[in-house]
């Protein structure tokens, strides 16, 4: 089964602040922590940079509180070390005068992003935004109204409303009727541009719920492409589909299916509660695929502690013990 690796070394869009590699690892948080627990999300220039401190400028305030128009940056509000090598803990590693897009949170006198590697996207050169919406080892190019607005949408749901600008439903319906694009193998440039479009529009949709036709999630779901397979997922997931445990654990057990998306399926249905499936998992478990199926983190790089499951019979076995 096609693995992560390939895609997210040669076509996903990474950045890596983390600088040289160091035994300081930590457990990645996934986009849906990073914002829910931000108070705050804008636009800011990066005007002082320092191992142990940023501070912002601020370009354009977005959402949440305003915290002015300079933001001091001190300290990390998601951040779980596995391992810490003396002399080289967490650090910021933002270049000065670069822009990016950040998600704070207040601490004390100062403001803390989540982790050095998340809580904030990079705009390049090319006036795209490296955009996160699933983990930040995922991510999409980006441009910069099509961010601004999905995420502003995102924070406003996890932050409480009940909805946000109905352009961003019909974005999502707009982009989910087109072909299915993809990002793994030999695709085309039009196809990897869709890919990133449609990758927006259904991890917005999981966020805010929005209901998706299941012949639409069908045609993502049959894409051999492990990070469409993802996404489709978890939109089914958060959706209020009365077969959706059943559908999670019919991808579960398809051997046609990219291996670390049986383990996102499987994880998705420990997430949602899915306990008619507890004894359907133990009994599958002992079949299940021991293929590589973890998030495509390199050795080196200190998000390497994050959890997931290396193989779809991890995710069954771990998912199948704790529903």
């Amino acid at each position: 089964m096609t693995a992560l690796r390939p895609f997210l070394l040669a076509l996903f869009a990474i950045l890596l602040h983390a600088g040289p590699a160091r035994a300081t690892t930590w457990d990645e948080p996934w986009h849906r922590e990073v914002v829910g627990q931000a108070t705050s999300f804008g636009l800011y220039e990066v005007v002082k940079s320092a191992p142990d401190a940023l501070v912002l400028k601020r370009v354009k305030h977005i959402a949440g509180t305003d915290p002015g128009a300079t933001v001091q940056v001190k300290s990390f509000y998601a951040l779980r070390l596995g391992s810490l090598s003396g002399g080289h803990g967490p650090e910021f590693r933002l270049q000065q005068g670069s822009r990016a897009y950040f998600h704070l949170k207040q601490a004390g006198d100062a403001w803390a992003i989540a982790t050095p590697t998340a809580g904030y996207a990079g705009v390049g050169s090319e006036s795209k935004v490296y955009a996160t919406y699933r983990i930040s080892v995922h991510q999409a190019l980006v441009d910069p109204p099509l961010y601004e607005d999905t995420q502003r949408c995102i924070f406003e749901v996890l932050h409480g409303a009940k909805g946000c600008d109905p352009k961003i439903a019909a974005f999502v319906r707009g982009e989910l009727e087109k072909p299915v694009g993809g990002i793994v193998g030999g695709e085309s440039a039009e196809s990897r541009a869709e890919f990133f479009r449609q990758h927006v529009a259904l991890e917005t949709a999981a966020f805010t719920h929005q209901a998706i036709p299941a012949e639409t999630l069908e045609r993502f779901l049959a894409k051999p492409d492990p990070h469409v397979q993802m996404s489709a997922l978890r939109a089914l997931a958060a959706g209020a589909r009365a077969d959706k445990a059943e559908r999670l654990m019919r991808f579960v057990e398809d051997e046609q299916a990219t291996d670390p998306a049986r383990a996102m399926a499987a994880m998705l249905l420990k997430e949602i509660g899915a306990r008619e499936m507890k004894q359907r998992l133990l009994d599958y478990a002992p079949r299940a695929s021991e293929g590589e199926a973890g998030l495509g983190i390199a050795l080196m790089d200190p998000r390497i502690g994050t959890r997931f499951p290396h193989s779809p019979k991890e995710a069954v076995t771990m998912a199948g013990e704790q529903l």
